[in-house]
């Protein structure tokens, strides 16, 4: 049988050898209007109804195909779901609202495509449209399905490129189509200080900053997609847009240029103003990444000889976080990168600090595997994992998320992947990053059938890249004109990158090069 074009691909997926004809009518039962966790779910259906021209769809009717939700608290996973389709309609059964959200987009995928499906076959210009709609058909399945990982995350950097409010919702509502479920908002880089802060110079001088009302705003959107918003805000290296303003607590150079802070209780100060309008527009428990990778130890004039070290200062750090949580009654989990050598935490602070590896590159797929083995594994801390793909991919990549999904899956440990893309905002013509990659966290691939011969990565890549061309067709979300109206323009390591602004500069920060002498 042809395979399902689902993505994420379901954990189990049985198939009967049979379809029904694709129903004349459909009502949508057992949604609660007045359920604002359901609000998501509904409009699924709804967007679902538009891709369906000619059919008639409604919420309640009494159309013999019914697609009916129900909540099952036999599901055991609280982000899972069972579908059956059947001659009478298709059921999905779920524990919470998450779980039948998610299973409401594997209806959408599999009915979209059953209707329009016969547009991409290879003979697409011979089949007629009455061709096509006698091939409408639903196949009968059964689906349980969940997720491997509870943390699927995106990464946008904004601390190199905008990512304007319109853009990161429309992300959101990719993602969790996707069923990812973390925005990581990296949003502070050596080029850009991507927040505008009230009580700090910070940010002022970028154009697309976003300010607290942006980040509050995005943050309760994001939940109602069954979202969660993780801020990132550099606490070590990558600060050269902060030292910009505050060139006295500059350090030394990153470990490719920028700059790093000089460590001492003046930049313990700053941060603790940092995080102080940060965190009140978080949810009530929620996750801050604080960075530190790539940077280089230096500290500040008058503070050599006051015990500071790489890990006295994580310490430090977490202190500062808690206290601000604290502040604003706010429940904080403190994420730190791992770095090229790995981070030293302090003893007492192993389980409650996440550390994240990463690697993007396919010739890196080694160290990945030897990085899962260094920090996978029963009774080992938290970890995320990195994967995703950098600005240097011009057209986005997920081989090296896959291996990380496939080495990882067996470790408890392991909370999750995020799906890094750096250094650009040009979210259309990475976006196989985001859609390979979501496929690859949800449902990580079989070690005894997975190759990475120079053959099968190329088959990989064509597969998903039809795939996915045809989804963004049956998506509207993820068509690659509306994606780059919202995103405006292009922006790649701070600057422009088509005219009649090529080259320039965002902000000044982005051209501001301190004095190594």
């Amino acid at each position: 049988m042809t395979p399902l074009p689902l993505q994420p691909p379901p954990r189990k997926l049985v198939r009967a050898d049979k379809h029904v004809p694709f129903p004349a009518a459909i009502s949508v039962h057992g949604l609660d209007d007045a359920a604002p966790a359901e609000q998501r779910t509904r409009e699924t259906m709804t967007a679902l109804g538009a891709q369906l021209p000619e059919v008639p769809f409604d919420f309640g009717g009494g159309a013999p195909y019914r697609i009916t939700f129900r909540h099952e608290p036999a599901v055991g996973h609280a982000e899972g779901y069972t579908l059956s389709s059947d001659e009478g309609g298709i059921t999905v059964a779920a524990r919470t609202a998450a779980g039948r959200f998610y299973g409401a987009q594997t209806v959408y995928q599999l009915l979209t495509h059953a209707y329009h499906g016969a547009r991409f076959g290879r003979f697409n210009h011979a089949v007629s449209a009455r061709a096509a709609a006698a091939r409408r058909a639903v196949p009968v399945l059964r689906i349980e399905d969940e997720p491997r990982f509870a943390q699927r995350g995106f990464m946008v950097d904004s601390g190199r490129a905008p990512w304007s409010p319109a853009l990161l919702r429309r992300l959101i509502r990719i993602m969790a189509h996707l069923k990812l479920n973390l925005l990581h908002l990296h949003l502070i880089d050596d080029e850009l200080c991507g927040f505008r802060f009230a009580r700090l110079p910070l940010g002022a001088e970028n154009p697309y900053a976003l300010t607290a009302d942006d980040l509050r705003e995005l943050v309760a959107y994001a939940r109602s997609y069954h979202v969660a918003v993780m801020p990132e805000i550099e606490s070590w290296g990558h600060v050269n847009s902060i030292v910009y303003h505050y060139p006295h607590l500059r350090g030394t150079a990153g470990q490719y240029g920028g700059s790093s802070f000089g460590v001492g209780e003046a930049t313990y100060a700053l941060i603790d103003k940092i995080l102080d309008e940060i965190v009140p527009c978080l949810e009530d428990t929620a996750a801050v990444h604080l960075g530190l990778d790539e940077a280089l130890w230096a500290v500040l004039p008058g503070e050599e000889n006051r015990g500071h070290t790489p890990e006295n200062m994580v310490g430090r750090l977490h202190g500062i976080l808690m206290r601000v949580g604290a502040r604003h009654a706010k429940d904080l989990t403190m994420h730190v990168w791992a770095d090229h050598g790995g981070r030293p935490l302090p003893v007492e602070l192993r389980e409650k600090i996440v550390v994240q590896p990463w690697g993007y590159h396919a010739q890196g797929i080694p160290a990945i595997i030897e990085q899962v083995r260094n920090y996978g594994g029963a009774g080992q801390p938290p970890v995320m994992l990195g994967g995703g793909a950098s600005w240097i991919r011009c057209h986005g990549d997920f081989e090296a998320t896959r291996v990380w999904a496939r080495e990882a899956q067996a470790h408890p440990n392991v909370l999750g992947i995020t799906l890094c893309l750096w250094g650009t905002n040009d979210l259309a013509g990475r976006l196989i990053t985001l859609y390979g990659g979501a496929g690859f966290i949800w449902t990580p691939p079989d070690a005894t059938e997975d190759a990475e011969t120079p053959a099968a990565v190329e088959l990989r890549r064509n597969t998903l890249d039809q795939q996915m061309r045809q989804w963004q067709i049956l998506f509207p979300d993820a068509d690659p004109g509306a994606i780059n109206t919202d995103r405006g323009p292009e922006v790649e390591l701070g600057r422009y990158v088509w005219p009649p602004r090529a080259g320039e500069a965002v902000a000044p920060t982005v051209e501001h090069f301190p004095d190594e002498s």
